[in-house]
């Protein structure tokens, strides 16, 4: 017999139906606000769509209200030479005789505790497919890292790993690591900060954004398959702590990590740049880690109307 599907009607009629917030990262007063917004329980399509939307990876939860400051502090000088900003897939700022430089720096922490190498490594492929999205060719990436102290067990099971995910994924791409920073301090033990950056470059009129218009496009999934972590992995694994999993290093949530594939993505890359260049594409978007089909992985699909 079949499950009946979760709808809106039928998420009026059950208010008290028990739902699986807590596994899917959502804290009990974040369950108790979507059900305020939506004047009742959400459906399970809905508490899926908030848990990805609503982790640590995507809205930022803990540090929103800084990078805020950045939004409030932009002089009109700075906003006249910012060709896309926040809420595209990454910066762009007109530097003149018609060129664009594009960048965009995400962390991926979590995924780096868990499994070094993999880790770091997805979250360069990540980043780079911002970079594509933008309409850019990606050119070269960066690493500021956050470790706990150095001689601390914990550093050294996860600095190698971090910095050779980093340097492996950029070299199969082409793209040469152009600076990093190394800093220890006991409050970055048992959690790194691992920023990976990536900068790009693009004639102005080569620009791409996230939203399209007009009747008849076609949408256009392309790129690697989904891997173990499945759709919306970072709804857990983003936002999660590791208390009770400091003995295994936080190995225990592994399936969550994505496994790269920096060959698949070179071949995306050039893929995208020459139907950029064929004028075929009217909006693009990397889907990432809450966006559906893979994650900061190597290359989830961008998706492209036209």
């Amino acid at each position: 017999m079949d499950t009946p599907a979760d709808t809106t009607a039928l998420a009026e009629q059950t208010p008290d139906q028990p739902q699986p917030y807590a596994e899917l990262g959502l804290a009990d007063d974040e369950y108790a606000r979507i059900r305020e917004i939506l004047g009742r329980r959400p459906t399970d399509a809905e508490l899926a769509m908030y848990s990805v939307m609503w982790s640590e990876h995507c809205s930022y939860k803990s540090s929103k209200k800084h990078l805020a400051y950045f939004g409030e502090t932009t002089t009109p000088e700075m906003r006249e030479k910012m060709l896309a900003g926040i809420g595209e897939n990454a910066g762009v700022v007109d530097i003149g005789d018609g060129w664009a430089v594009t960048f965009k720096v995400e962390s991926h922490n979590h995924p780096s505790y868990v499994e070094p190498y993999q880790g770091a490594a997805t979250g360069v492929g990540g980043i780079v497919r911002d970079i594509l999205a933008m309409g850019a060719r990606p050119l070269a990436v960066a690493d500021p890292l956050r470790f706990g102290p150095a001689d601390a067990p914990d550093t050294r099971r996860v600095l190698p790993g971090v910095v050779a995910g980093i340097a492996g994924y950029g070299n199969c791409l082409g793209l040469p690591n152009i600076g990093g920073e190394v800093v220890f301090d006991e409050s970055y033990s048992g959690n790194p900060l691992v920023n990976a950056l990536c900068v790009g470059a693009m004639r102005v009129e080569d620009l791409h954004l996230a939203h399209a218009s007009g009747t008849g496009n076609k949408i256009i999934l392309f790129g690697a398959r989904t891997g173990l972590d499945g759709i919306g992995g970072v709804s857990v694994l983003a936002s999660d702590t590791f208390s009770g999993d400091e003995n295994s290093g936080g190995r225990k949530k592994l399936p969550s990590v994505q496994v790269g594939d920096p060959f698949t993505e070179k071949v995306l890359i050039e893929c995208t740049l020459e139907l950029f260049a064929k004028k075929l594409v009217v909006g693009i978007q990397d889907l990432g880690g809450a966006r559906g089909a893979g994650g900061p992985a190597g290359p989830a699909p961008p998706s492209a109307g036209g």
